[in-house]
């Protein structure tokens, strides 16, 4: 076996393309997959992740630019999430950003490295006004074969441990650490779970992949695919493009603010989101959920008060955790405020009584988890809180 993609051949995954790259779509039912995430462990190829490398003594200022976030505050072997904004304030894509001893890694699952890398020249044009006395080097990691595979469940810290030791426990989120072999290992994570992203070269991730496939089955560990992420991301909503795709939103409206540090010097579309976050918003994303029997929630249903259009749903699922429908919609601001009743659905059989909802939608699993004091297969430990 010479790669990650001849093994997912092999093992029968379903393959799609993300981000310009193929990875496997699904291995096993949907709800195999879910129930792992949200129960156990899941295994998945994240090799569609741009991993672009910022390396020089003013790499800090190119970084700091481009992204929405304070990267003066991290330091090496830490990490930030930010998004990535066009001009006009509106969000192009998210990233995390690692500190290294030499610079930065920016990595996105939604923003192909050849753009990050074009959009980082781009930037040293402004050398004077950003002060970058050398240009960094800039370098699309897969030119150096990497990629990444990501550990996610309630009991991913625990199997992560028995292959790279109790120091997996302690690491925080946002934080990684280097491995004995030469891999990278970063706690993250977006469905509010316990994640771990690990990187680096394609070979050591087919060898990582393998060890985990072989230790994973006390822990009821299951591969899959990325489909998972259209129930999980509703769940646990956040930047997702596959979520937003239709529409040109920003930071304000998709309630991300939190993601934006206002008082940095500057960065790509600061004037434009600022001037936004003092404005009256037409519409804001708020979370609803179904008070009735429901047959099915669609795109486009329009969300009534009183009969009246006051917003409309972007997307929906059925929540296996909740055992009801659930909705991302896109209202009027001054009905965007969790915890309402009094709204309607109109679908295409019926309207649908529902209320908004504060998000998170679940408590995870995870947080009822606690690695001092839990174990999956330590049998005279707990499982969890509950």
């Amino acid at each position: 076996m010479t790669s990650l993609h001849d093994l997912h051949l092999k093992q029968g995954a379903v393959m799609g393309v993300y981000n310009h790259y193929s990875v496997p779509s699904a291995y096993h039912d949907p709800m195999v997959e879910y129930k792992a995430v949200r129960e156990n462990v899941l295994l998945v190829d994240y090799s569609h992740m741009s991993i672009v490398s910022v390396v020089g003594d003013d790499a800090w200022a190119l970084v700091n630019y481009l992204v929405s976030a304070d990267v003066s505050i991290i330091r090496d072997e830490q990490g930030i999430y930010s998004l990535v904004l066009n001009e006009d304030g509106t969000i192009r894509g998210d990233v995390y950003v690692l500190c290294s001893s030499e610079g930065y890694y920016v990595m996105s699952e939604n923003i192909p490295a050849a753009e990050l890398v074009a959009n980082l020249n781009t930037l040293l044009e402004k050398t004077d006004e950003l002060d970058i006395q050398e240009n960094p080097e800039i370098k699309d990691m897969r030119e150096e074969s990497w990629g990444a595979i990501l550990l996610e469940g309630p009991y991913a810290w625990e199997l992560m441990s028995e292959i790279h030791g109790f120091d997996i426990v302690g690491l925080p989120y946002y934080e990684y650490m280097n491995t004995d072999d030469e891999l990278m290992v970063f706690r993250c994570g977006k469905h509010g779970e316990f994640a771990y992203m690990v990187m680096g070269h394609r070979e050591k991730l087919l060898e990582q992949w393998q060890q985990l496939q072989q230790q994973g089955g006390k822990y009821m560990l299951q591969t899959g695919g990325l489909d998972y992420q259209k129930m999980v991301r509703i769940e646990n909503p956040g930047w997702d493009e596959s979520l937003w795709a239709d529409y040109a939103l920003n930071p304000v409206e998709l309630q991300m603010q939190w993601a934006v540090q206002y008082d940095k010097e500057d960065f790509v579309g600061k004037e434009a989101v600022h001037a936004q976050s003092h404005g009256e918003d037409a519409r804001k994303m708020i979370g609803m959920i179904a008070e009735g029997p429901c047959s099915a929630i669609e795109p486009g249903d329009s969300v009534l008060v009183s009969g009246q259009a006051v917003g409309r749903v972007v997307k929906a699922i059925f929540s296996p955790a909740l055992q009801c429908f659930i909705a991302l919609t896109l209202l009027e601001s001054d009905y965007a405020w969790s915890d309402i009743c009094g709204f309607d659905i109109q679908t295409r059989t019926g309207t649908v009584a529902a209320k908004t909802k504060s998000m998170p939608f679940i408590y995870n699993l995870s947080m009822m988890v606690n690695p001092t004091e839990h174990s999956f297969v330590d049998a005279s430990k707990a499982k969890s809180a509950l």
